[in-house]
């Protein structure tokens, strides 16, 4: 059991680490529909809970990430322009680890990033990634309408033009 959970940590560390993209560089995106599992919600670190079901009408930006992956923490600064930019665009933005809170917190507490940090409740293995960071995007009808693998120039223009055409 716990050489199959090392064996799936080492995996997110090979896989994780790639340069950012712009929006035509992302081969790894995905546009296929799925509704989000709803017994997977997120704990905010002001302690506030979300189910993806329970934002439908918005549009959700999730970042599956962790505190060891550098490629995550490159992006950040890019997430943050991005969520300020769309700030008025209907566009919540979580970045999301399965990590201890404590850890998190501890994270969130020390880089200043004026960010949505939660703790995911269960694994992000289970819910189909393979990299990190990885980032899911929900239209306002809570279907599942992007999935990008590896880190993203989120302000570039390119890109929030494609966060932008998500309905």
């Amino acid at each position: 059991m716990k050489a199959t959970r090392y064996i799936h940590l080492f995996a997110l560390i090979l896989l994780g680490c790639s340069t950012p993209k712009t929006n035509e560089e992302s081969s790894n995106e995905t546009k296929e529909t799925v509704t989000p599992q709803p017994d997977h919600f997120i704990q905010a670190t002001d302690g506030s809970y979300y189910l993806l079901e329970d934002l439908v009408g918005k549009r959700v930006f999730i970042n599956y990430w962790a505190t060891w992956c550098k490629p995550c923490i490159a992006e950040m600064p890019d997430i943050q322009a991005a969520a300020e930019i769309l700030k008025e665009e209907n566009y919540v933005f979580f970045l999301v680890s399965d990590q201890d809170m404590d850890k998190i917190k501890k994270f969130e507490t020390e880089k200043g990033f004026n960010l949505t940090f939660a703790k995911l409740n269960g694994n992000i293995q289970d819910l189909n990634i393979q990299s990190l960071p990885t980032t899911v995007i929900y239209d306002t009808s809570g279907k599942r309408v992007r999935k990008i693998a590896g880190a993203v120039k989120w302000d570039s223009e390119d890109m929030l033009t494609s966060l932008r055409e998500v309905e």
